[in-house]
């Protein structure tokens, strides 16, 4: 007799496992492992470019955004090392061995390079546009990543890490969708500067503006007492 456990993304046989069959309970362990590690990946190499995202954009909706999902992104690679652990599979990237580092330069996408950020675009206006598009990429590789780590949790009976999937796939595409609503906004300021010859970006309100001003006024109160 077959039997099989239905996975949260679907209820076609497509998305089963027959849980009967050994090798394929194995197998979907060892993938739950290995995404479960692509995901700590991603998560902390995305903590560091939103820092520098965020350094760079000035205060108003699109860095709240940013600073909101930055909280939700060190607490999701949080929980998902605590889950490595509790699976035994601790250790993090050193686990995951260089197929996770392959998988990131295979994306192609911006995930440890925020620094490199700060040159591109003619105007600060048109690197936000930039900076946004390449985070909807990266929310996209997250999205599809849980969604694949739902699935295979919920085939062999990992109830916890399924949960923690669904959780976190929610939260992206939640960041997702703000940032696609912020898009058009976007590039139709990046237009403007281009069409004007000058930039209404206003540097003195970016994050790095905010923190400098944060440590003088720290300074100061020091100085004082």
């Amino acid at each position: 007799m077959t039997s099989s456990m239905e996975g949260p993304a679907g209820t076609s046989a497509e998305s089963r496992i027959d849980t009967d069959d050994l090798a394929q309970v194995e197998a979907g362990r060892r993938l739950v492992i290995q995404y479960l590690n692509e995901a700590l990946a991603t998560e902390r190499a995305l903590v560091t470019t939103l820092r520098a995202h965020i350094a760079m954009t000035p205060e108003g909706e699109y860095r709240g955004v940013l600073e909101r999902h930055i909280g939700e992104t060190q607490e999701q690679a949080n929980a998902v090392e605590r889950r490595l652990g509790e699976l035994g599979a601790g250790g993090g990237l050193i686990a995951a061995g260089t197929g996770i580092a392959q998988t990131l330069v295979g994306q192609g996408l911006a995930l440890s390079k925020g620094p490199v950020d700060l040159l591109r675009g003619k105007s600060g206006e048109e690197k936000l546009l930039k900076n946004a598009k390449d985070e909807c990429a990266t929310e996209a590789l997250e999205i599809a990543t849980y969604q694949a780590l739902e699935t295979l949790a919920g085939a062999v009976g990992d109830t916890r890490t399924a949960e923690l999937a669904t959780r976190h796939r929610l939260q992206e595409e939640r960041m997702l969708a703000d940032l696609r609503r912020l898009l058009p906004s976007l590039t139709i300021a990046a237009v403007r500067s281009l069409a004007a010859g000058h930039s209404t970006y206003d540097s003195s309100t970016t994050g790095a503006a905010d923190i400098l001003r944060r440590a003088r006024e720290k300074a100061a109160e020091v100085g004082i007492r």
